[in-house]
């Protein structure tokens, strides 16, 4: 990502483009601030798919990773018939919870929203777990190592 001109050094991690449809904007011509919720959703999803793991797959193998807190500052609104960025970074974790930081670019690279999401890890019953079992552990390493690369220059 080419830096914003506010100057702040963009976010590093694994982005997606996502067109902007007129049907997203409210009645003052900017997109309804509801859909932010689902631009998040849409990069988280398609981060943890790079590594096989989806909602789907983590039912079927006994998690559930619920949102418990989500965060967003909007900066400038995004435009309908526009481009948007999304970018995601999980934090590392050290117990069973995940903390993604997000950002929203618009085509230029302007800032146009802030975002951080947190999830717990739950088993099969429903029990809150404190420490990621090593399968969910061994998926966040690669994530996490992924980012480092993206940082560094290096890929995917």
């Amino acid at each position: 990502m080419s830096a914003n001109r506010g100057g702040a050094v963009p976010l590093q991690g694994f982005e997606i483009r996502i067109p902007v449809r007129f049907a997203e904007a409210d009645s003052y011509a900017v997109v309804w601030h509801g859909h932010y919720a689902l631009y998040l959703e849409q990069v988280r999803e398609a981060f943890t798919r790079r590594f096989g793991f989806t909602a789907t797959k983590a039912l079927s193998i006994g998690y559930r990773v619920p949102i418990t807190r989500m965060e967003i500052r909007y900066r400038r609104p995004a435009l309908a018939d526009t481009e948007i960025r999304v970018c995601a970074r999980l934090r590392p974790p050290g117990v069973a919870r995940l903390v993604i930081d997000y950002e929203i670019r618009d085509a230029a690279g302007e800032l146009l929203a802030t975002a951080q999401t947190e999830q717990v890890v739950l088993n099969a019953a429903g029990e809150l777990l404190l420490v990621l079992p090593r399968d969910l552990r061994t998926l966040v390493d690669e994530m996490v190592a992924f980012q480092n690369r993206q940082k560094s220059g290096a890929d995917s």
